[in-house]
């Protein structure tokens, strides 16, 4: 994995194209086969991740074959270090959305799942998926850096802690969220889905 990029993936899915990375100039080579066009290679270039700053160059050689080069050098992200948290509990794609929109402004993600003390606390019912399994859940997600529990909804504590630069929440909390020293970014919910409505769905495909 380059850059966040998968170099063996690209290269299985783009059979007509040689895909390289070269560490020592930090650029990923793309030569393509004579069955190879053009159409091919725009599909392969929006497949690039987009920690890749886009310098392509592209030639034609005396053979006809088409061949790119790619500048790998990481944008700078709006922030350093980034703090959201979750129950986590029935890990669904709103989850996944709001991870990856983290990501996108930060170097690094520092996600909070709820312990089972916390959920219980707050719901007054334990979580459907104990505390140990959401945290290999989040860690096994590529756009999170660390996962840390969250024991309490102290979240100036965790920003002196862990040296967090902003937190990333859902817009359901703007205007109530509590302050912290730090900007706070909203995101929209994704619509139609969250774990209450997929246990309510669970229960009534159970009853």
């Amino acid at each position: 994995m380059i850059h966040n990029i998968d170099i063996d993936s690209l290269n299985d899915k783009f059979q007509n194209w040689r895909i390289v990375f070269v560490k020592s100039k930090e650029q990923i080579i793309i030569n393509g086969s004579q069955d190879a066009n053009l159409d091919e290679l725009f599909s392969l270039l929006k497949k690039i991740s987009a920690d890749c700053h886009f310098n392509v160059t592209i030639d034609l050689n005396n053979n006809s074959e088409i061949s790119a080069a790619i500048a790998c050098k990481k944008t700078k992200a709006k922030y350093n270090r980034m703090y959201t948290s979750g129950c986590f509990d029935i890990f669904h794609y709103g989850h996944l959305n709001i991870l990856e929109r983290s990501k996108e402004l930060c170097d690094y993600l520092v996600v909070g799942v709820s312990t089972d003390e916390l959920i219980e606390k707050e719901k007054g019912k334990r979580p459907i998926i104990p505390f140990e399994e959401r945290v290999k859940i989040v860690k096994a997600i590529k756009f999170v850096d660390e996962v840390i529990p969250q024991i309490d909804k102290n979240k100036q504590r965790v920003v002196d802690e862990y040296h967090i630069d902003a937190i990333s929440v859902g817009d359901d909390w703007r205007g109530r969220f509590p302050k912290t020293s730090c900007p706070v970014e909203y995101f929209s919910y994704t619509e139609n889905v969250s774990s209450t409505i997929l246990k309510d769905i669970l229960k009534l495909k159970n009853s």
